[in-house]
């Protein structure tokens, strides 16, 4: 039967019941009095052979072949199995694993000092660590690198600044949980303004941080998280000072007025080719004559007339579907451009989205009454064709 891996939740109630605990060259000692059955065989299960690679447990005085109720043991506790979890004396020894420090990998732990293990949340120390990992988090966004192996936070503003994640117990407690807590809600909120934020966050930290020893960077962020917010606030408030609705509204302004030339332009183009419809088609109609009246070469060289004004006719259709067509095709990649505008301003200035939609509408619907237009042409060029050649059918059929 394979040796049951015992969880740092049961050892840690074990360790609770101990007497007299000491932290000593790395060791947890303590005195244990067998209080019932139930842990009488835990501790004969802790004590088995098979789990001393995972736990670590020296006999200091008492019978572990005999484990009794009411048995009074002196038990030594070496470092347990690191998949199993950390035990370690204090907070400070605890935050030089950099991966606890930074919360870029889970691990269960357990404080004898404080008696606090990271699953109990309504502990001081595991609460204001997961404040810290998700810190950290939201640091994430505005850094340039995040080295999580290193646990190391990297900035480039004129130069590159190393943010090393490392503290002590004592940055730990000083820092303020509830401004922590407000920022990390600042710099993780969507708002179309998310880019601006992580811009003026990483110049505070820069400027914050930039004389301090790199060991001692996030202690001073943790130690100062009221001069980081009001930094971070004062950045924010130049930033909402040069920004305006009159200011965006003027740059929407411009992007109408630069697409409306665009798509009056793709009518503008084919102006001249559409004066020509009605010369072309239907003007051309009177300038048929009735080869039946005619006889000998008068007859052939008329009916060669016809026909070569008839194919001019046809050639200048085919000619101005082609640039219809063409002027369609950029009316598409136009509405396209307005599309993809209009998108980046909502997400820039998504609280004002609504206010700028209205001039994005008026380019859609002109592009649309364009694309109309370009078909009525379309239409009108081929009936005016086929009216000619109806025309020229009727006075020509007969030399055929």
């Amino acid at each position: 039967m394979p040796t049951r891996i015992i969880p740092l939740t049961e050892l840690v109630m074990l360790f609770r019941q101990m007497t007299d605990r000491t932290w000593q060259d790395g060791r947890l000692y303590g005195e244990f009095r067998v209080p019932d059955q139930a842990t009488a065989d835990f501790l004969r299960e802790l004590l088995d052979e098979g789990q001393a690679n995972h736990y670590p447990c020296e006999v200091v005085e008492g019978d572990p072949d005999s484990v009794k109720v009411g048995d009074l043991f002196r038990l030594c506790f070496g470092r347990v199995r690191t998949a199993i979890g950390l035990i370690v004396p204090d907070v400070d020894t605890l935050l030089r694993n950099i991966h606890v420090a930074s919360g870029t990998e889970t691990t269960h732990w357990y404080v004898v000092n404080r008696d606090e293990a990271s699953w109990e949340v309504d502990k001081e120390i595991p609460r204001r660590l997961q404040v810290v990992h998700q810190f950290v988090k939201a640091l994430e966004g505005t850094a340039s690198i995040f080295d999580a192996r290193n646990a190391r936070i990297v900035f480039l503003r004129d130069g590159r600044l190393d943010v090393p994640i490392q503290f002590d117990g004592e940055a730990l407690l000083a820092c303020d949980e509830k401004i922590a807590q407000e920022m990390i809600t600042q710099l993780k909120l969507e708002d179309g303004h998310t880019d601006q934020r992580h811009e003026i966050c990483a110049t505070a930290i820069c400027e914050m941080l930039s004389g301090q020893p790199k060991e001692q960077r996030f202690v001073a962020l943790l130690r100062g998280m009221a001069e980081f917010r009001q930094r971070f606030v004062d950045g924010y408030k130049l930033f909402a000072a040069s920004f305006s609705f009159e200011k965006v509204r003027d740059q929407a302004e411009s992007i109408r007025i630069e697409y409306l030339g665009k798509i009056h332009k793709t009518f503008s183009d084919i102006q001249g080719q559409l004066l020509g419809i009605p010369i072309s088609t239907i003007i051309i109609a009177t300038q048929f004559k009735d080869v039946e009246t005619l006889t000998g070469p008068a007859r052939t060289g008329q009916m060669w007339i016809n026909v070569a004004v008839i194919a001019g006719a046809f050639i200048f259709c085919i000619f101005l579907t082609l640039a219809a067509l063409n002027q369609k095709h950029t009316l598409d990649v136009l509405e396209e451009e307005i599309d993809r505008h209009k998108k980046a301003l909502a997400e820039d200035h998504a609280d004002i989205k609504a206010r700028l939609d209205s001039i994005f509408v008026k380019l859609t619907n002109r592009a649309t009454l364009h694309r109309i237009g370009l078909w009525i042409v379309f239409i009108v060029c081929w009936v005016a064709f086929f009216f000619g050649f109806s025309v020229f059918w009727m006075l020509t059929r007969s030399a055929f």
